[in-house]
């Protein structure tokens, strides 16, 4: 009975801090000048003021208001008194020295900035590669915090992190952690519309982490190569045309018009179906929408994760699957998830994902044609 009530009297505070946090979501820009310091992300922007840096995201699905706006101040200017001269928004001190990452995507980005030391708790730990974080997890280091739709809220308020890193989803908040008082990190960046606006979103976490320099080099790379790359490419008269996923329990969930994939396959010099959808998230369609208008795909990719398909595979878990010309034409590639870093490297690493695409799009246009993610399927 103690336990619960203190728990119940800790909550209370928690939610009352946590409303002062979360007051300034609507709130007017600065009148001073500051430096705008992202170019490329549509949803995200951050500008440095000098005594602090605004972080404003763009709600993905009424891009006319904000989802949230974050305040980044520096430890050595967060005195009481200089905090209150700043812009509404929810103050966060940075850079971080402890957080609970959701995902092993935006985990792969803070070790690659060199933070991977501020990762204090992860939810969904069965889906980490990272060395790291799998030692940290299994002596103690790393808070295990459960599935991160339904985090264990104890094991959280016990770990005490300086910010949540989680990604929104439309018509859906983030449970019971909103009432904890602690920062959340709205990571929007699975919804921008191009391979190098998401990957910009790098910057972010190097604000939230101390490594500016770090995660501006990172993403200097990634845009010089994958600008590289898509030069090559648009000399190509011959473009394949590509779809991608599979039916699963009676829908095909394939990349939106506008969707940052959608845009890789263009930039890959590739046809794709959907492109004059103008949805950015994921399309849900049944077999026969597909077949009308890609039975005669060349070439069809599919995820999975903790198996290698294969083609008898693919057809007994939906027969029509065999109808279509990329199953009989030998066009159909899968990539397993679990033993390959693809979801850790393609979202803030685009330019690798480009070039596996255009190898299998493309064979022999670039130096290299080796294939590090996906795999024939027989």
């Amino acid at each position: 009975m103690t336990k619960i009530l203190t728990l119940t009297g800790l909550l209370a505070l928690l939610v009352s801090i946590g409303s002062c946090r979360r007051s300034g979501t609507s709130a007017t820009s600065p009148a001073a000048e500051g430096d705008t310091i992202t170019h490329n992300a549509s949803l995200l922007t951050i500008v440095d003021y000098g005594d602090y840096t605004l972080v404003d995201v763009t709600n993905p699905w009424d891009t006319s208001s904000l989802l949230q706006r974050y305040i980044l101040i520096p430890r050595d200017n967060a005195s009481d008194n200089h905090r209150a001269s700043f812009p509404e928004g929810i103050q966060i001190t940075v850079p971080l020295r402890s957080s609970l990452v959701y995902s092993s995507v935006h985990a792969a980005a803070i070790k690659d900035i060199g933070a991977v030391g501020a990762i204090t708790g992860v939810c969904d730990a069965g889906y980490y590669k990272i060395p790291e974080i799998l030692s940290g997890i299994s002596a103690g280091r790393i808070a295990d915090a459960g599935q991160s739709m339904s985090p264990s809220i104890e094991k959280i308020m016990a770990l005490e992190p300086e910010a949540i890193l989680t990604s929104p989803f439309q018509n859906a908040g983030h449970g019971a952690i909103t009432q904890l008082g602690i920062p959340i990190i709205e990571c929007a960046d699975y919804m921008e519309s191009t391979p190098l606006g998401r990957a910009e979103w790098i910057k972010l976490y190097g604000e939230l982490y101390g490594n500016r320099n770090a995660a501006d080099s990172i993403f200097r790379e990634v845009s010089a190569r994958y600008e590289s790359i898509r030069q090559c490419v648009s000399q190509v008269t011959y473009k394949p045309t590509v779809i991608s996923e599979m039916v699963t329990d009676g829908v095909w969930y394939m990349p939106g018009g506008h969707s940052y994939m959608a845009g890789m396959f263009k930039d890959a010099g590739a046809c794709y179906p959907w492109s004059e959808n103008t949805s950015t998230g994921s399309l849900q369609l049944d077999f026969a929408t597909v077949y009308e208008h890609a039975s005669d795909a060349d070439i069809w990719l599919i995820k999975t994760f903790g198996r290698d398909l294969t083609l008898d595979e693919l057809r007994s878990s939906y027969p029509l699957h065999a109808r279509m010309s990329a199953f009989s034409h030998g066009g159909v590639y899968a990539c397993n998830t679990s033993s390959t870093t693809f979801f850790e490297d393609f979202p803030f690493h685009p330019d690798l994902l480009l070039a596996e695409y255009v190898n299998l799009f493309h064979p022999g246009l670039l130096p290299d044609s080796t294939l590090i993610y996906f795999r024939q399927v027989k």
